[in-house]
């Protein structure tokens, strides 16, 4: 099969990492089941992808208004759609509340009804420009799709209740291949935050648990690193206040692509955040043999607890301090920990699994 992926936004400091780092895992995947698979992506004009079989095709974007991805537009990118989409392409819209995906979406819909998945990023949502989006928009998407793809219960009920008509809703899984590190220098005593800086990652809870490892004599470094989106200022404010110059850093933004790299140097990989629908960093750390510590607030807590692949916590700083010093003390748990991540990616998280379910869905109807 012919199958194009369309995701929104592709930047050098990741922003928008989640949703792309589910399609290039879908689409490398696909590729080696013998597909012929591409990638178009809203682009920054600096960043880089590369992915094994995987045609990368980027349009830079335009900004329409000034808020966030939901101002990007990317009219190169909509052309390209419908010209995959008259040739008779599978198309696959990672679709959000913005200008690049939904007019994406609206190119295609002349010629084919593409299969949507939406992360966690459309549900319902009473502000007033999301309301506009979904009544002129987003919601006759959704219910012209072929499929729309959800990943939890309360996503797919959500999508629903969004949708102006009748929408076909599957329950699908995020997977990750199983990676290793390779020739990587670990960092065993290094605490890693990779998220965004935004308040519902909850960067300012890592900086705290940091701050009772480092009072309580424990030998760690912990770095934080993502794009900030409001909490940069009151972490740089914290690490002064609290004289943590030395044992909380903030590293910088990580090119696309790059996430399973760096977390497979850290020796815990720490996630705070609430109301995640399903975590990839979780799966990438996974993926890497690096330990988790994260929170019960998400879709995929459930199997994480089944598999007894993470350290689940309330999420507030005493907690979490208290996982990372039981792993970064205990052998016996770390490494049973990562085993079990590694079980979980054979068989709860398997992206073969993933994309064998795709294949069925885009050839089950026109």
């Amino acid at each position: 099969m012919r199958i194009v992926h369309i995701v929104t936004y592709v930047s050098v400091d990741g922003a928008f990492g989640g949703p792309i780092a589910v399609a290039l895992a879908q689409l490398t995947e696909l590729a080696r089941q013998g597909h012929d698979v591409e990638l178009l992506a809203g682009w920054d004009g600096q960043a880089v992808i590369d992915a094994e079989g995987v045609k990368v095709s980027l349009f830079k974007v335009r900004r329409i208004w000034p808020r966030g991805f939901s101002g990007l537009w990317a009219p190169g990118l909509a052309r390209a759609a419908s010209t995959r989409a008259r040739s008779g392409a599978v198309i696959h819209i990672h679709l959000a509340r913005d200008l690049v995906t939904l007019s994406a979406a609206r190119a295609v819909s002349r010629h084919v009804r593409p299969v949507v998945q939406t992360h966690g990023m459309v549900m319902p949502d009473g502000r007033l420009l999301a309301r506009l989006l979904d009544r002129f928009l987003t919601g006759a998407v959704l219910s012209h799709a072929r499929s729309v793809l959800a990943l939890t219960e309360r996503e797919q009920l959500g999508l629903k209740e969004v949708a102006r008509g009748p929408v076909v809703v599957e329950r699908i899984a995020n997977g990750v291949a199983l990676k290793p590190a390779s020739g990587l220098a670990r960092r065993p005593n290094e605490v890693l935050f990779l998220a965004r800086l935004h308040p519902r990652k909850r960067v300012m809870s890592f900086a705290r648990m940091s701050k009772i490892l480092v009072d309580s004599g424990a030998a760690v470094t912990c770095v934080v690193v993502g794009p900030d989106e409001g909490d940069l200022p009151l972490l740089r404010a914290f690490v002064k206040e609290h004289s943590l110059e030395e044992a909380l850093v903030y590293e910088g933004v990580l090119p696309t692509g790059q996430a399973v790299h760096r977390l497979a140097q850290a020796g815990v990989y720490v996630l705070p955040s609430t109301a995640e629908v399903f975590p990839m960093t979780v799966l990438e750390s996974l993926a890497s043999g690096t330990p988790v510590v994260t929170t019960n607030d998400s879709g995929i807590a459930p199997q994480l607890a089944s598999l007894k692949a993470a350290e689940l916590t309330d999420g507030t700083p005493e907690r979490l301090a208290d996982a990372v010093q039981r792993i970064l003390t205990e052998q016996e748990l770390r490494d049973s920990l990562v085993s079990n991540g590694y079980k979980g990616l054979a068989t709860t998280f398997s992206i073969k699994a993933v994309a064998t379910q795709l294949s069925a869905i885009y050839g089950s109807q026109p």
